[in-house]
This record gives C-alpha cells, sequence and structure tokens, in this order.
C-alpha cells in the first residue's frame, strides 16, 4: 500500500477506537477518582491557581475539566484544602456532574477532555513502528492499541492515567528521534515533549529518567557524549520555558508567595532540611516550585504505601511483582505473545543495527522495573505508558511475519494471535476497566482495586434493582459517586460486623479488598450471590 493509505488506515481504526471508547459513556457512573481531578481541574481554570494537590501537575486535569467549563459549569466555593481536608474535593467534583440536573452531559464532557491523549497515543504509535520497523508495522500496531482493553478503558475516564501514558510515549519518541538525528532542533523538541510529560503526571520524571538512562547507554558512544551534553542542555532549557508558560509565566517569590500556601506548610514539616533553602532563595519559576513540591509528596505518599491487595493478602506497602502480575493478567493473551514475537526480529532500520527493537522492548522493561520498585500498588492504569510499546513491537511481528513468509501457514499463527486480540477486546467491552484475561477466571481472587472495582457500576446496580422491583437495599459501595442521586431504592449502608437481611449489595473492593485488610464481612462470606452487577458488586438475598 502507498504511504497515504497506510496513514488513511490508521486514522480509521483511531476512529473506530474513539466510537469504541464513547460507546462505555452512559453505561457508567463516575468512578471514584473523577470527581477529584475534575476539581482540581476547575480550580486552575476558575480561580488560576494550584493549591489542591500536589502529587500530579494540571495539564491532564485542566483537560478534563474543561468541557464543563466551557458550558457553564462552576465551583461554588475555593476551597482551602490544607483546613477542610481533601474529601472536600470529592464533595466538589460531584457538585461540578450535578452542576444544573445536566449530571450526564457534564460527566461526558469531563471524559471527552482525556480523547485527545488517546489520539496521540494512537498517532505516535503509527509513527513509531512505522520509522523504526515498518509502514505496515505501523498499521497492526494501532489496531492492537485500540483493541487492548487497558488503554480503551482508561481513555474513556476523566483521569490522567491516559494523557500520562501518551505524553510520557511522545517525550520517548522524540528521544529515539534525537539519538536518530543528533542536534538542536531534536534537541529542543525532547524538552518540550518532556515538559508536557511532566505537566501532566510527576510519575512520568521516574519513566523518563529510567529510560533516557538505558538509552544512552546503549547509543550514544563516548566520542558524542560533550556533544550529547550541549543537546542536554538544550533540552533543558526548553523543558523549563514550556513548563513555566504551562503556569503563564509566574515567578514566584519564595518567602512571601509560599507562606500562604496551603501545601508548604506540610512540605516543609515532612522536609525541615528545605526551609532554610526557600528562605534565602529570591524568587524561582513556578514550575519549580510545583515539581518539586510534587516529588516530595509522591515520595512521601510512596514511603507510606497504599491499600492494595494481590492474591487474597492485604498489604499497604505493596509486592514487587505485584505489576508483572498485573500486567500478565490484564494484557491480552494474543497481544503477550506478539510482543515476545517482535523482541526477538531484527528491525528492517534503526539507529544502530538491533537499536530500535532493543530499545523498544527495553523501554517497556524499565517501565516496569520503575513500577516494582513503587510501594503504591494500584492497578494496570500506574504502567500504562507501556502498552503503545508493546503495541509497536507486536505490530512489527505481524508484518515481518506476513512479509517474509506470504501467507503460508506459519504466518497465520500472528494473524490469528491479532484477531484473538481483537476478538477478545470485542467480548470486554463495556467492561474495559474490569478486563481480565484467560489466565484470571476469577479476577476478584487475585485483584480487588481500580483493575476490577472502582466505583463504575452503581447505575448498573439501580438500573437492575428496578427490573428486580427491589424497594429496600443494604449497601457497601466503594466509589465516590452520589448515592443519593444515582435512582437507588431506599437503603441503608452495611454494617461490616453485623449480619443483616434481605436484599444486600456490596462492591468487590470491600467485599474482598477490605475484608482481607481487617475482617470485615466476615459474616457475608459464607452466603452465595445471587448475581453480579456488571464487574464489581455482588447483590446477595438472605432471608
Amino acid at each position: 500500500m502507498s504511504s497515504r493509505t497506510y496513514i488513511a488506515a490508521a486514522a480509521l481504526l483511531t476512529c473506530v477506537g474513539l466510537a469504541r471508547i464513547a460507546a462505555t459513556y452512559s453505561t457508567f457512573r463516575a468512578t471514584y477518582d473523577e470527581p477529584w481531578h475534575v476539581a482540581i481541574g476547575m480550580e486552575r481554570l476558575q480561580w488560576g491557581t494550584d493549591t489542591y494537590d500536589a502529587q500530579h501537575l494540571p495539564l491532564a486535569r485542566v483537560a478534563v475539566a474543561l468541557g464543563p467549563y466551557l458550558a457553564g459549569v462552576r465551583s461554588e466555593v475555593h476551597r482551602n484544602v490544607a483546613a477542610e481536608g481533601s474529601n472536600v474535593l470529592f464533595e466538589d467534583g460531584n457538585a461540578i456532574f450535578e452542576s444544573g440536573g445536566h449530571h450526564w452531559r457534564n460527566l461526558i464532557l469531563a471524559r471527552v477532555g482525556t480523547l485527545p491523549f488517546f489520539v496521540l497515543a494512537c498517532v505516535l504509535t503509527f509513527l513509531w513502528a512505522r520509522r523504526w520497523f515498518t509502514p505496515a508495522a505501523g498499521l497492526w500496531a494501532v489496531l492492537l492499541l485500540i483493541s487492548t482493553p487497558p488503554i480503551l478503558g482508561h481513555a474513556g475516564v476523566a483521569t490522567v492515567d491516559m494523557a500520562c501514558a501518551a505524553t510520557t510515549f511522545a517525550a520517548l519518541y522524540q528521544f529515539l528521534r534525537w539519538l536518530d538525528e543528533p542536534g538542536w532542533k531534536r534537541a529542543a523538541l525532547l524538552g518540550a515533549a518532556v515538559a508536557l510529560a511532566l505537566l501532566t503526571k510527576l510519575s512520568s520524571v521516574a519513566f523518563l529518567s529510567a529510560c533516557f538512562a538505558v538509552g544512552l547507554l546503549i547509543c550514544i558512544r563516548r566520542t558524542r557524549w560533550r556533544a550529547a551534553l550541549q543537546d542536554a542542555a538544550i533540552a533543558a532549557g526548553v523543558a523549563m520555558l514550556v513548563l513555566w508558560a504551562g503556569y503563564g509565566f509566574t515567578l514566584v517569590p519564595l518567602e512571601t508567595a509560599w507562606g500562604p500556601h496551603p501545601r508548604i506548610d506540610a512540605t516543609l514539616d515532612n522536609h525541615p532540611a528545605l526551609a532554610p533553602i526557600w528562605k534565602t532563595a529570591a524568587a524561582v519559576p513556578l514550575p519549580l516550585t510545583e515539581l518539586i513540591i510534587g516529588i516530595l509528596d509522591v515520595s512521601r505518599h510512596n514511603a507510606q504505601g497504599h491499600d492494595s491487595y494481590l492474591l487474597g493478602e492485604y498489604r499497604n506497602n505493596g509486592w514487587w511483582y505485584f505489576f508483572p502480575i498485573v500486567l500478565a493478567l490484564k494484557t491480552p493473551i494474543g497481544l503477550l505473545l506478539l510482543c515476545v514475537m517482535g523482541g526477538r526480529l531484527q528491525p528492517a532500520a534503526g539507529l544502530q543495527p538491533g537499536s530500535a527493537r532493543r530499545l523498544t522492548a527495553v523501554f517497556a522493561l524499565a517501565i516496569l522495573a520503575v513500577c516494582m520498585t513503587s510501594r503504591i500498588d494500584l492497578g494496570v492504569r500506574h504502567i500504562l505508558p507501556i502498552y503503545p510499546l508493546l503495541a509497536a513491537l507486536a505490530g512489527y511481528a505481524v508484518s515481518e511475519s506476513i512479509r517474509s513468509r506470504g501467507l503460508r501457514s506459519i504466518a497465520l499463527v500472528p494473524v490469528a494471535l491479532v484477531l484473538w486480540v481483537v476478538l477478545d477486546s470485542i467480548r470486554a467491552h463495556p467492561d474495559y476497566l474490569a478486563y481480565f484475561n484467560e489466565f484470571a477466571p476469577h479476577p476478584e481472587k487475585i485483584l480487588a482495586e481500580s483493575d476490577l472495582d472502582w466505583g463504575q457500576d452503581l447505575d448498573r446496580l439501580s438500573r437492575r434493582l428496578k427490573e428486580r422491583n427491589v424497594h429496600a437495599i443494604t449497601i457497601s459501595y466503594f466509589g465516590s459517586a452520589l448515592m443519593q442521586t444515582s435512582g437507588l431504592p431506599t437503603y441503608e449502608f452495611l454494617d461490616p460486623f453485623k449480619p443483616s437481611r434481605g436484599y444486600i449489595a456490596i462492591s468487590l473492593h470491600h467485599l474482598y479488598l477490605t475484608h482481607a485488610k481487617d475482617g470485615s464481612y466476615d459474616w457475608l462470606k459464607k452466603y452465595t450471590p445471587i448475581e453480579r452487577i456488571g464487574k464489581s458488586i455482588d447483590l446477595f438475598f438472605i432471608e
């Protein structure tokens, strides 16, 4: 096919992916984190400040708040999170969704803000595979990416994870372009791409640092180190400029402006050695302060850990093998097999012999390794940047097998694996968030957080109870969506340690993770649910 034909086909596949994502919007109530992110994005758009949360910079959050903002939705009050507590952000986010009585309109407008990042990921996946492998590899890679349930699921919610995947991949793409054609122009583009990744989510700092380090070790000869350092300085300067532009070129006098900042006192309390530095500095660009605060806050969160569940066990400090298991169970098996095949093939073109294949695979391994060191084990969404890399490797496996073997039986194997991936994603629709491959017939016994239960099925529960003509329910719901506006019948909350009767609905997060944590709902374990609502809520009837 001609180059234009490949581009047109890739664009068509991307549109198919967009349609599949949009088809999920009306199925799911807001997931746990969506009100939080939208409230934070609205603060930046409405008040021009970033005081609510330090762990991510504002780009993705502004993107998901932009739709409701343009529709005229506003927050009622500028919160003091340090005094009121962070839970008020869930209240504000839900108030944004409920504004004007247009819940679904506002929620969908917020979710649409994630779609540009999905498109960016598709475009870059095509360009990556086309440039360093073959044009056909780019097309196959896009088909596989739009058939990967974790990508479709997180591209369909108003959070930051799809944005992180796309912008991190964009920075890696520009890094490879720079390795291929070093010079100040490529260095400047690399700096801009890195800045966009940092403006999206701070985990990109660790991802990109690891990938850049191994990329330089593999590809840069000693004679090029001086030129590489000069280009690195250009990239760093452009990155800071773009970051600063993202904050309106604001210059912050530390001693005066940091005093009333809601996050500064907590930051200095946790890191008292920093106080003298801030006192002596005159002024710095705002993004530098935000980066420092954010990195420190993420480090504190990582040190404290987070509630997590794996293979029936609860921990708050994680497992080193958590993400390999997540990747093995949340990724279509056909895609995993194609990645192995793609990693064994030599690329048709590249930086140096074998470098394109090696770096595509090594970057994926580096991202996985970074996640394995984390104590915040919350699911596949934290490792989402790996999927465009896997799609590129897998796409090359398919295209090279067909090119070298034609339509002989051995070449039909990768085509059959692609078909398996596509059919698997069709089977999963619309439950891309809760997708597990055939290795996990009972996923609730393995994972029970956002990989399975993110509070997404509240509306499904409401509709099913109406179909059953249920007038009263006892419920234990894991989520931040407003239960009082979701159309539920009369309800009361389920006591974790006191048996109840009648219809009982419980989120799998509580039935498995919370039970593993402190024995909650142990009395309910001896009963068999009459139905599973969606993928994340069990419904019981106890006489």
